[in-house]
């Protein structure tokens, strides 16, 4: 891998919840590796610029980016306030958003997700119809990013039987727990039953799920998506995925399905 520096964007001082970044931090540090980190606050309020006052500038540093899911616009304001200061992002933000929104990712591997939808917007006449072209449920919704899969029964999984008025409650439910990060429009998805990893929490079992890093279109780095389960012990049919982002940093999420 090329001589990178690292930019953890992060949330700061009060943060109540679980900063998943903490890990990748202490092993940079473990390392002796170049990083900075900036206040995610910041960045997500639009203010790229004081989020970076503490980032020594310039020496023409390129930065890996690791934090916190930015919209394309957010992560577009923070790239160009990184160049100001005579520094780049090795991902570009048309790169960026190829590689976080659905519409944007999902034709390069429609052979290898769950029947898909999406609409634009939040119009719950237009994502019935899409959820429809699926067939009958069950169902997941999500947005063009991401999903509410920790609110499972309430705002993500819809159950077969399903009425209109159930997808409504569900869809709606979604879009208030996002709030103003509701990205774009729904995304609708054939639910396919996927391997567990044995835990189970009140909701549902934990799948058998993996995060897969790729860098220049090599698999790199594989880890369990949970804090539970196996690593993977054959990653050869996954490392062709590499190809099929332009990207020179990305990461895939992958499911085991239970029948194999």
């Amino acid at each position: 891998m090329d001589e990178l520096s690292v930019l953890f964007c992060r949330p700061m001082a009060g943060y109540a919840g679980h900063d998943r970044f903490e890990r990748e931090a202490d092993v940079v540090d473990w390392m002796e590796l170049d990083a900075h980190v900036i206040g995610a606050e910041l960045v997500v309020e639009d203010e790229p610029e004081r989020a970076l006052e503490d980032v020594p500038e310039g020496g023409g540093r390129t930065f890996l980016y690791r934090g916190v899911i930015l919209s394309e616009e957010q992560y577009e304001g923070l790239y160009e306030a990184v160049l100001d200061r005579g520094d780049t992002l090795v991902v570009d933000p048309a790169q960026y958003a190829g590689a976080l929104y659905v519409p944007e990712y999902h034709p390069s591997f429609a052979d290898v997700s769950p029947p898909t939808r999406w609409t634009f917007g939040t119009d719950l006449d237009d994502a019935w119809e899409a959820a429809r072209e699926l067939g009958e449920p069950p169902w997941l919704i999500k947005d063009h990013v991401k999903s509410a899969k920790e609110h499972w029964h309430e705002a993500c999984y819809i159950p077969a039987g399903a009425s209109r008025d159930d997808f409504d409650r569900v869809a709606t439910r979604l879009i208030e727990l996002h709030g103003d990060r509701f990205e774009r429009g729904f995304v609708i998805r054939k639910f396919l039953q996927l391997a567990t990893t044995g835990v189970r929490t009140v909701d549902r079992r934990i799948p058998d799920e993996h995060r897969l890093f790729f860098w220049r279109g090599e698999l790199v780095a594989h880890s369990p998506y949970h804090e539970v389960g196996e690593p993977l012990t054959d990653t050869a049919p996954f490392e062709a995925l590499g190809t099929r982002v332009d990207s020179p940093f990305f990461t895939i999420d992958i499911a085991l399905l239970e029948r194999g």
